[in-house]
């Protein structure tokens, strides 16, 4: 078996490829079967405002874990292959808990594998909001992805059971407090 560089892991049926569109992309070099492990995402626990002070060429690559933390790289030498998925509007893939992400259906040989940002993001507590111009080209796209998209509940019914868990639970129990932070988590001191 072959040893793979980094903190995550990506499956051999995958590799990434120039999209000509917007820099690198994931590509399925095999027919994928739904719910096959696409994934596994790795790296440092970071707060959301860590992130914030990375360097600009990596400061958009970690995964939002909570409304206040990201999993990710903290180095532009420590980017890895799954820091190449990029999102659509019409995703054929998804997450299941926080770091796996899976097939939602078959996906065929050549077609880039992509996740909706919305699966992952929400506006945090004292940071500004999240917004991204989108280009995937979707016929349903947004135009527009922000952090409070996993809000819309078209989206809610279409990714049900892929959303990153801590969001899973968020919409499941909304007035639910779902994780407790220290009290003098925001303290800046």
């Amino acid at each position: 078996m072959k040893k793979q560089k980094g903190y995550s892991w990506m499956n051999k049926g995958l590799k990434v490829k120039n999209t000509k569109k917007y820099g690198g992309g994931v590509f399925a070099t095999r027919n994928i079967a739904k719910n096959e492990i696409l994934a596994i995402f790795g790296g440092f626990i970071m707060t959301l405002k860590a992130e914030l002070e990375l360097p600009s060429s990596i400061r958009d690559l970690a995964h939002q874990i909570h409304d206040q933390f990201v999993i990710g790289i903290k180095t532009p030498s420590d980017k890895q292959l799954v820091d190449n998925f990029n999102h659509s509007c019409s995703p054929n893939a998804g997450f299941k808990g926080q770091i796996f992400l899976v097939a939602m259906r078959k996906i065929r040989k050549h077609e880039e594998v992509t996740f909706d940002y919305a699966m992952v993001l929400s506006n945090p507590v004292n940071s500004p909001p999240y917004k991204l111009s989108c280009l995937c080209g979707s016929k349903i796209c947004r135009k527009v992805i922000s952090g409070d998209d996993w809000k819309n509940l078209n989206l809610q019914k279409k990714y049900d059971g892929y959303f990153q868990y801590y969001l899973q639970e968020k919409i499941k129990n909304p007035k639910k407090k779902l994780y407790i932070l220290p009290k003098d988590f925001y303290d800046t001191k």
